[in-house]
């Protein structure tokens, strides 16, 4: 194989220099606050978006048609461990899969964008006031310390005063 095949390979495998895809603070800080959802669920949504068609006139947008035994070797994920995240992100309306209709035993997955901020908010708030008044519960005992450490440094320093 000479160089230039090679860097076809690499470009088409892994993607172009480039390239990127975005994703939304919600997915990575919202949606891990769902049952069943944490950041290995996240990444593979990550992984299945940098996949995704992004041309908005194909029939295929939003697909990724790669072979199950591909997306398992590139993402490190076995079929399980694929197939239970994968479950998730289908019960959270993030992916569909469906049946292709040209190849037999295959299936096709549709990524589609997570909830923004405030339509998350909307569609879960008790998830987001169960967050809230845990961070505000993180906030306060971080409070509470970092007085106790300021109590401690001014005793100290009254007690250098008085020596």
């Amino acid at each position: 194989m000479n160089d230039i095949q090679k860097q076809g390979l690499i470009d088409r495998h892994f993607g172009w220099q480039t390239g990127g895809s975005m994703l939304k603070t919600s997915l990575v800080r919202m949606y891990t606050q769902l049952p069943g959802f944490n950041t290995d669920v996240a990444g593979l949504y990550a992984f299945l978006r940098s996949w995704r068609n992004s041309k908005e006139d194909s029939d295929m947008y939003n697909a990724v048609w790669h072979s199950k035994d591909y997306l398992y070797a590139q993402s490190g994920l076995g079929r399980k461990a694929f197939a239970s995240r994968l479950e998730v992100l289908e019960r959270y309306n993030l992916v569909t899969v469906k049946k292709s209709t040209i190849i037999p035993n295959k299936d096709v997955i549709y990524v589609h964008d997570p909830l923004t901020r405030d339509e998350f908010a909307k569609a879960h708030p008790k998830v987001v006031d169960e967050f809230i008044k845990t961070a505000a519960d993180i906030e306060a005992r971080n409070l509470e310390y970092r007085l106790s450490e300021l109590l401690k440094i001014e005793q100290k320093a009254e007690k250098t005063a008085d020596s």
